[in-house]
């Protein structure tokens, strides 16, 4: 069931093919279907996960009223909204009716209103009306991304090509016209400049790069990016070697020999980053890059130069220091001075609050409990946000019940949930203050009522036409609208990779997307960035796109029908797939559940199936709940144990609990033998917390009343 970065996948939905209509109408002009919104015909919505005939029906009631300016909005709205759940449930007449002199109540929508009225007439077979209408889009909005559809719709290929580059019908186009001539260098160029992450780029940057055109800068940068994101190390560096000059091709050009195994090369070219870009956010990372590469010597005259030059990342220099000075040049001596300055100058540093957390440890194996607790103690009070704080403070919740400090215990559990709720932590010590979200035993049969949130609030980079597509949920639309305004912009503001990123998830682009949104975790800014991106990682889209909830409606039935929790279901679907229903995996894994094709026919044979496909959804889910069910009962219904085995096989499992005993889990946890599998559990368990603890109102009541001031104050003092 093992999982990685390796894809088959079908095309994009921005870049879906459309089946051709041909009309035998006196032009003679050949119609592409430009159908619907969002995905195939549903029974649930795929924005409130409701009914859509539910869903429907609160709509018409909105469309009908009548009264204030506010209440006028929401009613034109409803009808556009209507009208799209019609198309992508092949309703075209009621569209046409939900569509019904729109464009002149609706007029900042108006051109996507006429997009959906021929889209409408199209699946009716009106071709005769869709061209006029697709003509009038034209007309009225020649600069609108909607008429991009227009001008795919008419055949008008080159048109679209050169208005609206970065158009998802431009890559439909091009990928059209490339199988046509496979050596056309232009197309070839167009792909790579607006369509870097096409799933099936490098052959065609092959083919590119051995024509030997006269490329711009521009067009190398775009030719690199597309290899490197592929992995394609080797090709990628010397692409970037021709590139535009900036910190950012700079740093990814060593970063691609860095990759690639040429490590001379590569600290030569990282030490060119520090001296062309010495202002850059990129010279100190490139700085910490050499530590992992060069001799000893070298890498702690990096590390100086980091605490001289760039006091912002001098913690992280001081713990490299520390480390090579005590594992490599067995200078211990050396090493715990170097510790002692990184406490005392950078206490607050993120590598401070992991020096504080190893020493714990340390103090709590050797049995120096209330020392090990003091230890926590300071990390909190220094650094809080530290990314070992959450792990620390869960810990010494532990230790405190040991020695009998309930008080104490529950101040740290409180803490871990508060300061660090994403965390897996932050689900072991609700669950050790007795909250309902499960232990490692009981996790399965927990099924809080789920509210999933529909409203939505504008994005922070976009136009206004896109911020109400957005808003609307009509979502392929939007996306389409915010590629064509990127144009192909190489150098994305925070702003932009966060509306980039809550596109790509909402049309199902969840592997890239949802990378995208972590990105923002770990991407060198500038100081003035690092303040803009913690706002917008409170902005509510930011962490309801990190775990979304595409197929609630398939998990929900399988889970209920397996008694296992949908929480936990969809956390491991995360995990496993990101949501990606035609994703491989390099030993063969298949789908959404990543199921093997043997383990696949076993389970059919046990349920007595002859006729099944792992990358159909609705089977894979099947299966996929199925497995996990068996697991379950193989370990007496311990999700960790189950958890473990869907990853490691039960046999493993079986095997270490046998000689090992379980004893305390969270230290059977530290000590599974596998990495991956070790990984695999928390990552599992902490996506079923986040499920839980994001859309369960009653959890979020709990959270909410630890974050009131009387109980911050109250547990803020240890």
């Amino acid at each position: 069931m093992r999982w990685s970065i390796v894809l088959m996948l079908s095309a994009t939905l921005a870049g879906a093919s459309a089946p051709l209509i041909t009309t035998s109408s006196d032009s003679d002009i050949t119609l592409n279907a430009s159908l619907g919104n969002n995905r195939d015909s549903q029974s649930f919505d795929p924005l409130t996960y409701t009914p859509i005939d539910q869903r429907i029906a609160k709509l018409e009631t909105q469309s009908k009223q009548q009264n204030s300016d506010s209440t006028d909005t929401n009613r034109v709205r409803a009808r556009l909204v209507i009208a799209d759940i019609h198309l992508n449930n092949r309703k075209p007449r009621e569209a046409i009716a939900a569509l019904d002199k729109l464009e002149t109540e609706y007029p900042v929508l108006a051109d996507y209103v006429l997009l959906k009225r021929a889209q409408a007439q199209t699946q009716l077979r009106d071709l005769q009306a869709a061209k006029a209408t697709w003509e009038q889009l034209l007309a009225k909005f020649p600069d609108s991304p909607a008429s991009a559809e227009a001008m795919f719709a008419l055949g008008q290929n080159q048109q679209l090509l050169q208005k609206f580059p970065a158009h998802p019908r431009s890559q439909e186009v091009t990928l059209r016209l490339l199988a046509q001539d496979p050596n056309r260098v232009d197309l070839m160029a167009h792909l790579a400049t607006y369509f870097s992450d096409y799933k099936e780029i490098v052959p065609i940057l092959n083919r590119l790069v051995a024509s030997s055109p006269s490329l711009t800068s521009d067009q190398w940068w775009a030719i690199a990016d597309g290899y490197y994101n592929k992995f394609e190390f080797g090709r990628a560096a010397n692409a970037y070697a021709r590139a535009t000059v900036n910190p950012i091709t700079a740093y990814n050009y060593a970063r691609s020999l860095h990759r690639g195994k040429q490590f001379d090369n590569a600290i030569a070219a990282y030490n060119r980053v520090v001296q062309q870009f010495p202002q850059s956010p990129q010279a100190p990372r490139a700085l910490i890059r050499i530590t992992q590469i060069d001799s000893p010597e070298a890498a702690i005259a990096a590390t100086d130069r980091i605490v001289t030059s760039y006091p912002d990342t001098a913690g992280e220099a001081l713990g490299i220091k520390a480390a090579i000075l005590q594992d490599k040049l067995d200078s211990p001596k050396s090493a715990s001075d170097v510790r002692n300055l990184l406490i005392s100058r950078y206490g607050s540093s993120n590598d401070a609050g992991e020096l504080r957390w190893r020493i714990a440890k340390g103090q709590g194996r050797g049995g120096q409990i209330k020392n090990a607790i003091a230890t926590v103690d300071a990390l909190i009070a220094n650094s809080p946000d530290s990314t070992s704080a959450a792990e620390a403070s869960f810990w010494a919740g532990k230790w405190a019940n040991q020695i009998g400090d309930k008080a104490k215990a529950k101040k740290f559990f409180e803490f871990a949930i508060r300061q660090h709720p994403d965390s897996y932590f932050a689900w072991r010590s609700a669950s050790s203050l007795g909250w309902n979200v499960g232990t490692f035993t009981t996790a399965r049969y927990v099924a809080p009522a789920i509210a999933i949130p529909s409203a939505r609030v504008s994005l922070p980079a976009g136009s206004a036409k896109l911020q109400e597509l957005y808003i609307l949920g009509l979502d392929r639309d939007a996306q389409s609208q915010w590629l064509t305004e990127l144009r192909g912009k190489r150098n994305l503001e925070p702003k932009e990779i966060f509306t980039d990123g809550v596109l790509r998830v909402a049309n199902l682009d969840n592997l890239i997307g949802i990378k995208t949104l972590e990105s923002l975790n770990w991407i060198d800014v500038p100081n003035s960035q690092k303040a803009e991106i913690a706002q917008l990682k409170q902005h509510p889209a930011y962490i309801h796109s990190l775990y979304p909830f595409h197929y609630w409606d398939i998990i929900s039935n399988w889970s209920r029908d397996r008694k296992l929790s949908p929480a936990l279901v969809i956390g491991l679907m995360r995990q496993e797939s990101r949501f990606e229903a035609q994703i491989r995996s390099r030993s063969g894994a298949i789908g959404l559940m990543q199921i093997m094709p043997d383990t696949g026919s076993w389970i059919a044979s046990k349920k007595g199936v002859n006729s099944y496909n792992l990358d159909r959804p609705e089977d894979n889910i099947n299966f996929g709940t199925w497995y996990l069910d068996y697991t379950h009962s193989r370990f007496s219904d311990n999700s960790m144990l189950a958890v473990a085995s869907y990853n490691a096989g039960p046999g493993a499992i079986g095997r270490w609990v046998e000689s090992r005993g379980l004893g305390d889990p969270d230290e059977f946890v530290n000590n599974i033998p596998y990495d991956e599998t070790r990984d695999y559990v928390s990552k599992v368990l902490g996506n079923y917390w986040n499920y839980l603890r994001l859309y369960s109102p009653s959890i979020q009541q709990q959270i909410t009343a630890l974050e009131q001031p009387n109980n911050i104050n109250a547990s803020s003092k240890f």
